[in-house]
């Protein structure tokens, strides 16, 4: 375990379910995983907000990832106003 967190999924797709139920989506967000290739539902195929939304993600990458990045995603610091000012502060 390093810690970091999951790559993301390289890329989105909207699949429509045949037989969705009265309380269930008709449509799920599906995300491309970059190592197995497979789409993997990134949300539950019940019809209601959850609270943590990358749980989905997170439950498939935990298993298959087994401490894959993408390549370039290895850098999980942002390089945006703040990150450039504590550069210069030192911190």
């Amino acid at each position: 375990m390093t810690g970091r967190p999951f790559s993301p999924p390289l890329s989105y797709r909207t699949s429509s379910r045949r037989y969705a139920l009265k309380l269930e989506r008709s449509e799920i967000l599906e995300g491309r995983c970059h190592k197995c290739k497979k789409w993997v539902p990134v949300e539950s195929i019940k019809d209601c907000e959850v609270k943590v939304k990358e749980l989905f993600w997170w439950k498939h990458a935990a298993t298959c990832h087994q401490g894959s990045q993408v390549p370039g995603d290895d850098d999980f610091y942002e390089q945006d106003d703040v990150f450039c000012r504590l550069q210069e502060l030192g911190l």
